[in-house]
């Protein structure tokens, strides 16, 4: 049987799901009890990158309150107005622990997909390039409606560096 070091897993980790970023844990009242409308930053892009994989992954079960949540882009050197890449998910209400709201990738309009349990299939159907060469953007989420009272969860980022020396970074 053949053992790989933690740092070889990592690697491979990231050549083969690309390269993962998450956020810290933040409560439910930081991502969804909010001005509806109101934008929190989830990651900061440098550069062009290409997403792959973007969620919202629940650590503490999300109240009975019937919020909705989108992505945006929004690049900020150069300024260049925010743009949503994917439409407003179906209620968040009772998430439990291991549930995510997960970014399907096929285009601005398609609503993310709500896993309620900690085993979900969703497939990003495509990927998304997103960022200038040399610029520094937020992708962020919004909480179209409704709020939660109590819960909590963190961002995962799944992304490819598109131009030199692009990265991405937590926000929060």
């Amino acid at each position: 049987m053949t053992n790989y070091s933690a740092s070889t897993i990592d690697r491979i980790g990231d050549i083969t799901r690309g390269i993962h970023v998450k956020t810290s844990i933040l409560p439910a009242t930081t991502v969804f009890d909010h001005d509806p409308g109101t934008k929190v930053d989830n990651f900061t892009v440098y550069g062009r990158i290409r997403i792959i994989g973007l969620n919202f992954e629940v650590t503490t079960a999300l109240s009975n309150n019937a919020a909705l949540l989108k992505w945006q882009f929004e690049s900020t050197t150069p300024v260049i107005a925010a743009s949503d890449i994917s439409a407003v998910s179906l209620t968040v209400a009772q998430m439990v622990v291991g549930g995510r709201i997960m970014w399907r990738g096929t285009a601005v309009d398609t609503a993310p997909d709500i896993s309620a349990t900690q085993a979900s299939i969703a497939v990003v159907q495509d990927w998304m390039d997103v960022g200038l060469t040399a610029g520094v953007g937020i992708v962020s989420s919004i909480c179209t409606t409704a709020t939660c009272t109590s819960g909590a969860g963190f961002f995962n980022l799944y992304y490819l560096p598109i131009s030199d020396g692009a990265y991405a970074v937590a926000a929060q």
